[in-house]
Parts: structure tokens; sequence; C-alpha cells
């Protein structure tokens, strides 16, 4: 599966045409990602056909978030619904960077219908085994989104490669994320990776203030179909 980072309409479509499977919605990226209005919720979702995940994230100061943040996020979490989004992105930390399991407790019953992905705040946690583990007690969480600890996914291969093995047994899946591009694509389908989300790297000028690269899509795309072979 692979899953595009989209921030506008455009985003989407080119994504789509050059074969995404799905669509991560966010904006802000330079925070780690935001929830996108209302607006540009409804008209991604309206502008393809492939699945579009929703990031349900209020700030992007941290990943603690208070009574305050909750009901924002709960607010946003109906705005999502509504438009027919397949699925959200969410997460939460205590301020210890444990899993913060009440925040999930709390608002996983209101994402009924919704396919989860807990974020990249995941890579912040200390041990993610046991995180991992922990998210696994969650059946409405389906993937995890990591880069194997905090900077790019290229410098953690080993730990990917162990936390997919440690997935094979649960009802989770590992989503590899941050620094792929069409040139290390096989470092992570050598590793065992079936999930991969990208951003920046199908992008011009590795920046996302610049379209996507319709070609780069395709070429990822096309790896993973000959790898699957």
């Amino acid at each position: 599966m692979l899953e595009i980072i989209v921030t506008t309409v455009e985003d989407a479509i080119i994504a789509e045409a050059g074969g995404a499977d799905r669509l991560e919605l966010c904006v802000s990226l330079d925070e780690g990602g935001v929830t996108p209005s209302l607006g540009k919720i409804k008209n991604v979702i309206n502008a393809v056909d492939i699945p579009v995940h929703v990031m349900l994230r209020p700030h992007g100061n941290s990943f603690s978030y208070t009574e305050e943040d909750f009901s924002v996020m709960l607010d946003d979490l109906r705005v999502i619904q509504l438009f027919g989004a397949k699925g959200v992105v969410l997460g939460g930390l205590t301020r210890h960077n444990h899993i913060d399991k009440i925040l999930l407790n709390d608002l996983l019953p209101h994402c009924q219908g919704l396919d989860v992905t807990f974020h990249r705040a995941f890579d912040e946690v200390e041990n993610q085994f046991e995180a991992l583990e922990q998210l696994s007690q969650f059946p409405l969480i389906t993937h995890v989104l990591t880069s194997g600890g905090i900077g790019k996914a290229t410098q953690h291969l080993p730990q990917l490669q162990q936390l997919i093995q440690q997935s094979q047994a649960m009802h989770v899946n590992i989503l590899v994320g941050s620094g792929i591009t069409p040139e290390n694509t096989g470092q992570f389908l050598e590793i065992g990776a079936k999930y991969l989300h990208v951003g920046l790297g199908v992008r011009f000028n590795h920046s996302f203030h610049s379209p996507i690269n319709i070609e780069a899509v395709r070429s990822i795309k096309k790896m993973i179909g000959e790898f699957v072979k």
C-alpha cells in the first residue's frame, strides 16, 4: 500500500493519477501536520476515488493534549466523518512520552467506521516495542506510522524490521514513513515493509512548497508492484 501525503486538491488528484492507494490529508507540515480546514477536507474527498485519511491534530505544539484540545478534536472528527473520509490519523502522548491511553480510550469510540492510524508521535516514545504492544490492544487502530525513531526511516532500518516482525502477530500494520524516495524504496521493501507513507520524496525540489511529481509516485508504485511479484 502506497500512501501519499497531500495538502491540496491538486496534490490529491496528481497522487491518485500516479497510482497512490491512499492519501493522508494534512496541513502545516513544518509542524508535523495538523488538521486541515473544513473546505479542504470536503473538496479533497470529493476530488478522488481512493481513500482519504485526515490528520486529527489540533495543534503542532506537542503530542500532549488538554481537555480543550480534546473538545476541538471531537468537533473536527465529526466533520471528517460527515464528509466521508475513510480514516483518521491521530495519536497522543503523556508528558513523559508514553502512549496516552486515556486519550485513546476517550477518543476511539467516536471513530467507529473509520480506519485509524496512530501517527509519528510513536517515534517519541522511549520503548517502541512496548508502545506497539499497547496500541495493539485497541482494535480500531489498524496502522502505526513510524520511521523507527527520531529522524529519517533510513537511519532506523534494523528497528523498523523488528517492529514489522513484531506486528505480524497483531492486527496492527507498520506504516513506514519519513525520507522514502524512489531511490531508496527498495531498502524498505527488503526489510519486509508492505505499507509506505511518502511525502517530500515525491515532490519537486523535495519541498512541500512544490507540486507532487507524478513520475516519482509512479516509480515507487512500480517498484512495489515488481517486488510483490
